[in-house]
């Protein structure tokens, strides 16, 4: 089974790869393939959680109220527009530092604009 970057995302102490697969019926599910590093141990530990859907991935996402302020390195097309909107309702505000904030706001906006054909393997 084919697997396709969907979303890729990373924090300083986490991140990881959501692959769409689709099955040989057609149908899709998602695995992201994801690590946590502790940071007293600098040990890494390497998780593959699947998700039915992009929605039940982005509702475990989204239970971090930051999650904007993560370091996003890809947003597959078909989900840009969604991601866009999404951020339209963050509260940049919440991080005092300018600078931080726009960096992480010029960083979604490279994910949501680049070629889709940049990050195929």
């Amino acid at each position: 089974m084919p697997k396709e970057l969907y979303f890729d995302i990373s924090s300083e102490d986490s991140g990881g790869s959501l692959y769409r697969i689709i099955d040989d019926r057609g149908e899709a599910a998602f695995l992201y393939n994801h690590s946590t590093i502790d940071p007293g141990t600098d040990e890494v530990t390497v998780f593959d959680t699947w998700y039915v859907s992009f929605e039940a991935f982005w509702k475990m996402l989204t239970r971090d109220p930051e999650w904007y302020y993560r370091h996003p390195l890809f947003v597959h097309p078909e989900q840009r527009e969604f991601v866009r909107e999404q951020l339209k309702g963050v509260d940049w505000t919440v991080h005092p530092d300018k600078k931080w904030r726009e960096s992480h706001q010029r960083q979604w906006k490279k994910v949501l604009s680049d070629p889709e054909e940049y990050y195929r393997s």
